[in-house]
């Protein structure tokens, strides 16, 4: 009984064992190569249920998922265009102007690619392995973004213009990997830092710095001058309105002494003597209002005739 029991497992093991020589699955996430003594045979096998021939041939699965490189940071010298440089300083803002001043030095890039085997076959005969595709899509990946970034400013680098220079260089990457036949297409690439060197930032801090100092001393100097004009104008405006006050003021005080003295004429041609008498008594009353006014005339002096009894009697 045994013995049945043992040859029957045994049986199970060499079935078992045949269906795995016999066939082989594809995972969703795989594609495969069959091969017949180190040689590819057939197209590229899909996910599914799939048979070779045992012993004389096997089977090479890649990966069908998006996969990544992520190269160090590097450094990258960026464009020296000259027309960026006017451009930066004729808009009024001091940190365009400092950044479109940075031409022909280098900055520290880091970037990202993200590719995918869309020819597993020919993927296999240049490229063989996963780590040799990554330092070779490395290689092309630094090479494409020295070239792109070298006819792009840091200004455009950092602005919404960025996204044309990353597509830019992802299509650089797949022309170069097509042109290779290296059986994978570059599906991503981005730009993660664009950073200046720590003696750039310096140099361009500082070159904001004097920006800022040069506008304020411009808008002082413009300040100054609007105002010198300003006080000018109202000084003219202010001598212009006191003279012509003046003008009227004088013209007011000549028609109301021309009244007075009609009215004073009108009055004294009606009573003459009443009119003295007035004016008289006017007189004594501005004069003889202080009490410490001393007046030295004749008693017979015409400006006391009406203190004479005699007279008034």
């Amino acid at each position: 009984m045994n013995k049945f029991l043992g040859t029957i497992l045994v049986i199970v093991l060499v079935g078992v064992f045949s269906l795995n020589q016999v066939f082989f699955i594809v995972d969703q996430r795989q594609q495969a190569i069959l091969l017949q003594l180190g040689q590819p045979v057939g197209e590229p096998r899909h996910p599914g249920l799939h048979m070779k021939l045992p012993l004389i041939q096997s089977v090479r699965y890649f990966d069908s998922r998006i996969l990544s490189v992520d190269p160090d940071p590097e450094q990258v010298v960026i464009s020296s265009d000259q027309s960026e440089k006017g451009d930066g300083s004729s808009d009024g803002s001091s940190s365009d102007a400092a950044l479109a001043n940075i031409t022909g030095e280098p900055i520290i890039v880091d970037t990202f690619a993200r590719y995918k085997i869309v020819d597993s076959l020919r993927f296999m005969k240049t490229l063989r392995t996963i780590s040799a595709a990554n330092n070779r899509i490395e290689g092309i990946l630094k090479n494409a973004t020295k070239a792109a970034l070298g006819k792009t400013t840091l200004k455009t680098l950092l602005s919404e213009e960025r996204s044309d220079v990353m597509q830019e260089i992802q299509a650089r990457v797949n022309e170069a990997v097509h042109k290779d036949e290296l059986g994978i297409e570059i599906v991503d690439v981005r730009i993660v830092r664009a950073d200046l060197t720590p003696a750039l930032r310096t140099s361009t801090v500082n070159r904001m710095v004097s920006e800022l100092k040069k506008r304020a001393t411009e808008t002082r100097a413009k300040g100054e001058e609007d105002a010198l004009e300003i006080r000018s104008t109202a000084e003219k405006e202010r001598t212009v309105i006191i003279a012509e006050a003046e003008r009227d003021a004088q013209m007011l005080r000549g028609q109301g002494d021309e009244q007075a003295i009609k009215i004073y004429a009108d009055a004294f041609n009606k009573d003459r003597e009443f009119y003295g008498f007035m004016r008289s008594m006017e007189a004594y009353k501005n004069t003889l209002a202080d009490e410490e006014t001393r007046l030295i005339l004749s008693p017979n002096s015409d400006f006391f005739r009406y203190f004479d009894r005699r007279k008034g009697q």
